[in-house]
């Protein structure tokens, strides 16, 4: 079961799922252009991704998930210059109200997870899972598989031994309040 859950993990990991609801952005709002949706994802996912990849081969990291709190500081910071960069292309290029609030939500994620990070160890995993999940939720209909989303995502976060369930919590609640925040962001916009 160890593997099963660990397998889970990757496949549901914040990289796969952050870029596929920007990629998809498009699909969902009309307004929103295919390539606002590459850039952002260029810049929020593959450029950082690119990073760590560089950082785990030359032993910067010792894995792809960043499971140690301390090698975190040096992702998330670079993450965040990376995302900057992409909202400052993303404005010369006239992208749509709702491809900002994405991006920007996506940053005040980063942001909470890292300064949570400063002192306690939280799953980012279930922090981009959460707020992808209710992100998506457009009804209540969607409400039972988003809770048996995040309850599988939990499970293979705890099963693999990557996090504590209090770790994990906490990254759900991270997701739930990052998604709040982007629902009335875009109900502004």
């Amino acid at each position: 079961m160890g593997r099963v859950a660990l397998g889970l993990s990757h496949v549901l990991s914040p990289v796969l799922l952050v870029s596929l609801l920007l990629i998809c952005t498009p699909l969902r709002h009309n307004e929103t252009s295919w390539v606002d949706a590459v850039v952002a994802a260029a810049f929020t996912v593959i450029i950082p991704w690119l990073f760590l990849l560089l950082s785990k081969f030359r032993g910067g990291v010792s894995d792809l998930h960043v499971t140690q709190r301390h090698q975190r500081h040096k992702i998330f910071a670079l993450t965040a210059v990376s995302i900057l960069c992409g909202l400052a292309l993303l404005g010369w290029l006239g992208a749509s109200s709702t491809m900002f609030i994405e991006v920007l939500s996506i940053l005040a994620g980063l942001l909470t997870v890292a300064l949570i990070n400063l002192w306690w160890k939280v799953s980012v995993h279930l922090a981009v899972g959460c707020y992808v999940v209710l992100h998506i939720s457009t009804s209540d209909a969607f409400l039972a598989p988003a809770i048996l989303f995040i309850a599988l995502l939990s499970w293979s976060r705890i099963r693999s031994n990557q996090h504590t369930a209090s770790q994990v919590c906490g990254g759900v609640i991270v997701g739930v309040v990052i998604s709040f925040v982007s629902s009335q962001l875009a109900l502004l916009g």
